[in-house]
């Protein structure tokens, strides 16, 4: 399959490699590790740009493509990815430069792909008359909404300074993103639970269950630690701590679970592991995702709520979260490898 090709049929997902790879980035930084932060940044800002051409020249060339995608139950959360990949780069360019203004315009950037996103998106599922049953129809990708709201809500408060209205604008985010949650993953839950769920149907984005839970609780503890910056807040940091350690605790519970399903789908069921060429999938990003998210979670929660025994965990919980980009990367590798031996 020419490059070309490739692009047409190019996953809505794939900025999920910039979210894994940005909040890995994130983790180290704010571990002190700064010169592999600097590093993940600068490979971050690769992918982006390479994904952001991609993208354009397959708004460009194949719109018939694209909109099908918009109009797919599976293949349409996807597009939301490039939300959180614009915030989470924002946070790097923060923490590592301190690039406040750049980081603002990708957040404007993010924000205006969110409106047009979250109205058009269910605008589109609402009126379609080909509608999917809930089996066929939701897995985890579609928390990647809620993912989105709170990488919105996470940069505003990183780079509102004093500015009460882009504060208040983040607390409004991330209250919706936490109704969101409970909207969405109890249809996940009812799916998961009382319908037929095959190996191949169990994909990563499912580690994205846990996730959500962990971007939930970072804008939780990221808005407790501006309360000074905000009266409003400051009256609601008992409400935000009550929701942060239930979001943090929801979100631990789940990682003994997906651990055991993913042998189950792997040792059990056979299907071929991401470090291989054939094993490789881009939806794979969306498992190293949480992984790091609940690194950073833990780290910030650790600090918001004065419990450096959490920390501890963050400490140790960046390797893994390393160790699982590391093998997710080692496929990508090998699959471009194949690729450009097959292009040429």
């Amino acid at each position: 399959m020419k490059m070309r090709e490739r692009i047409q049929h190019m996953v809505p997902s794939y900025f999920s490699i910039v979210m894994a790879t940005g909040i890995l980035g994130v983790a180290f930084s704010l571990e002190g590790w700064k010169l592999i932060a600097e590093a993940i940044l600068l490979i971050n800002a690769l992918f982006f740009v390479g994904l952001v051409a991609a993208l354009l020249y397959r708004l460009r060339n194949f719109m018939p493509a694209v909109m099908a995608d918009l109009h797919s139950y599976q293949r349409a959360p996807g597009f939301l990815t490039f939300i959180p990949a614009c915030c989470i780069m924002g946070n790097q360019f923060v923490l590592v430069y301190g690039a406040i203004s750049f980081a603002k315009v990708l957040l404007v950037l993010a924000g205006g792909v969110w409106f047009v996103m979250a109205y058009g998106l269910y605008f589109n599922l609402t009126i379609t008359d080909h509608k999917e049953s809930l089996k066929d129809g939701i897995n985890g990708s579609w928390l990647l909404f809620v993912v989105a709201l709170q990488a919105i809500s996470v940069l505003i408060t990183l780079t509102a300074r004093n500015d009460q209205i882009l504060l208040f604008s983040a607390l409004c985010f991330f209250a919706l993103g936490a109704i969101f949650y409970l909207y969405i993953m109890s249809l996940i839950i009812y799916r998961m639970s009382f319908f037929e769920l095959h190996a191949e149907e169990l994909g990563a984005p499912y580690w994205i269950n846990m996730g959500a839970t962990a971007i939930t609780a970072l804008a939780a503890s990221m808005l407790i630690l501006s309360a000074d910056k905000f009266p409003l807040i400051k009256e609601l940091i008992p409400f935000l701590k009550g929701i942060a350690i239930m979001f943090w605790a929801a979100g631990t519970w789940w990682i003994p679970l997906l651990i055991m399903l993913g042998i189950w789908k792997h040792v059990i069921k056979k299907t071929s592991i991401p470090t291989s060429a054939a094993g490789y999938d881009a939806s794979y990003w969306s498992l190293v995702f949480p992984l790091g998210m609940y690194t950073v979670s833990t780290l910030r929660l650790s600090v918001t709520l004065n419990l450096p025994f959490l920390g501890i965990i963050s400490h140790y919980f960046i390797f893994i979260a390393g160790l699982a980009w590391l093998s997710v990367f080692a496929g990508f590798i090998k699959r471009l490898m194949l690729i450009l031996k097959n292009q040429f």
